[in-house]
């Protein structure tokens, strides 16, 4: 039995347009949504209860504090990228907790995940990986596309000995200190309890390139403190909601403050899916992890994050969603030609048959 749902943290609420077609995924993962995407829900009215009482109840599923796992998790990570020698190419550590993110057990009784990936010999991981950021490129192909650098590295013809080492020993790392505890979980509420590429990406990168990029990471517990503030500057805290309401980061980093609006508004009892979403941030793995966890969060389909410096380009979320409209189109446009493709090879085996039984 094969525990990995490709799909999986991806709420059919939170897709963007999808196309008529379908892909086929391949057999070692499952797509557990429907093709058509639902109508964006309402937020709750104020009456209703928020769901802050049925997450206490179930807070013993998540670790006690989430904050010092992904930290211990980060470290580990980043200890077994560094000690093995994996080089300046943080983009490839980061890219493979970013994808263990992405997925989580279809059965939370079935058969253990993380020793099933572990099974797989160098070859097959590296096809796993590929496959998850293949799978959720046709689910949300604007988000992936800008998370681009975390990646494109699966997709090189080759991969030498000491790639393939250190790729397993930083999934290792990543499965044995509690990625799917902090992201395999079907509530986005819990799987957004913290972020878990923040301090991968700040211990993987040197204090040099940090400095040079201004690069300072917000402790999880303060991001929570300025999520509530923002969230009471936007007004949310005296009135309700509305769908449409938009929050917006102009300096995201791995979107930590998003995480902690979204948080504080389910807890108020509204759907972070019914808003609108955007963040900028300069460095181009930042901006990245940030697509990504707009899908771990369950951010919904109005998410635009852009890379650039917003003070030199204050129509950068315009223009991150005119690339958006732009990749989502050719997704289509290949789904389509795939579409023709299959039709004109189906009437040709067809038409063979009639012409061999003739």
């Amino acid at each position: 039995m094969t525990q990995l749902d490709l799909f999986a943290d991806v709420d059919a609420t939170n897709e963007p347009p999808r196309p008529k077609t379908t892909a086929k995924i391949p057999a070692t993962f499952a797509s557990s949504k429907p093709a058509t995407v639902p109508p964006t829900p309402a937020i709750k009215p104020a009456a209703t209860p928020a769901p802050a009482a049925s997450v206490r109840a179930l807070r013993p599923r998540l670790p006690k504090n989430p904050h010092e796992v992904a930290l211990r998790l980060a470290e580990a990570v980043s200890s077994a990228w560094h000690t093995q020698h994996g080089g300046t190419a943080i983009e490839v550590p980061i890219g493979i907790v970013a994808a263990l993110a992405l997925i989580r057990p279809k059965d939370p009784k079935g058969p253990d995940l993380a020793r099933q990936i572990l099974n797989q010999d160098d070859d097959q991981l590296i096809k796993m990986y590929r496959e998850i950021w293949a799978g959720h490129w046709i689910q949300r192909p604007d988000l992936i596309d800008r998370a681009r650098i975390l990646h494109e590295w699966t997709n090189d013809d080759e991969h030498d000995k000491h790639r393939l080492y250190v790729t397993r020993a930083v999934t290792q790392a990543a499965l044995r200190n509690g990625i799917f505890d902090l992201t395999g979980h079907d509530d986005p509420y819990f799987r957004a309890a913290t972020d878990v590429l923040s301090p991968v990406m700040a211990l993987t990168r040197s204090a040099g390139a940090q400095k040079g990029l201004g690069e300072y990471h917000t402790p999880a517990h303060v991001g929570e403190m300025i999520g509530h503030v923002v969230m009471a500057e936007a007004g949310f805290i005296t009135r309700d909601p509305k769908p449409g309401d938009h929050i917006h980061d102009p300096a995201c980093g791995s979107g930590g403050l998003l995480r902690a609006a979204a948080q504080g508004l389910r807890e108020r009892g509204g759907d972070p899916a019914s808003m609108r979403w955007s963040g900028v941030d300069i460095d181009p793995i930042a901006a990245a992890c940030t697509a990504v966890n707009a899908i771990v969060w369950g951010l919904g389909p109005r998410v635009t994050v852009a890379c650039a410096d917003t003070l030199t380009r204050p129509d950068a979320v315009e223009e991150a969603m005119a690339e958006a409209r732009a990749v989502i189109e050719h997704r289509d446009q290949l789904f389509g030609r795939a579409a023709v493709i299959g039709a004109v090879r189906k009437a040709q085996r067809l038409f063979d048959q009639v012409v061999a039984a003739a």
